[in-house]
């Protein structure tokens, strides 16, 4: 199973257990025909009609039609609204582009386009990438491990430890 489907099932699950935020594609599509279909029908809109163009708006990107958050004005940047199956790559792009950043960078660099990722799906991907993994932290050992010279007879062989002292000089000791 690759990294993208892993991340898609786990976000999926999540979707079933918290319905807030992640949007599947089905859905997500339903909301674009409802939100047209609202806006189109003035007389017969009903409390679902005035909720969504209260919450959203239909973006028209060419041949594509992108969901995003209500503007209070034109001039404002678009908030866009993704699918759960498009989160991966959303998420993979913030991820890259933060230089494999940590959660908050991520989402920092995420909340300025995009209006649905939740921060379970930024934990979910950084679990998941192998670069940083390999880079994670190693528990440190504790205290100094010695290792001893085993030797065959005694005094064929000695340790000497040599400590710099010219990085603290102290009184006349100044070389």
């Amino acid at each position: 199973m690759s990294i993208e489907e892993r991340f898609t099932q786990n976000l999926t699950d999540h979707f079933k257990e918290n319905k807030k935020g992640l949007i599947p594609k089905c859905d997500h599509q339903k909301t674009i025909d409802d939100l047209k279909a609202a806006a189109d029908n003035s007389h017969a809109k009903g409390r679902h009609g005035y909720y969504l163009l209260e919450k959203y708006e239909v973006l028209q990107c060419g041949p594509t039609e992108k969901l995003i958050k209500r503007r209070s004005t034109r001039q404002e940047s678009p908030l866009y609204y993704v699918s759960i199956e498009e989160t991966f790559d959303v998420v993979k792009s913030a991820h890259i582009s933060t230089g494999h950043g940590g959660r908050d960078r991520m989402l920092k660099e995420l909340q300025k386009k995009y209006a649905n990722i939740p921060t379970k799906a930024v934990e979910l991907f950084k679990s998941l990438c192998q670069e940083c993994q390999k880079k994670r932290k190693r528990p440190m050992t504790k205290g100094v491990v010695v290792r001893p010279i085993l030797t065959k007879e005694f005094s064929s062989r000695g340790q000497v430890d040599l400590i710099d002292m010219q990085s603290m000089p102290s009184g006349s000791n100044k070389k």
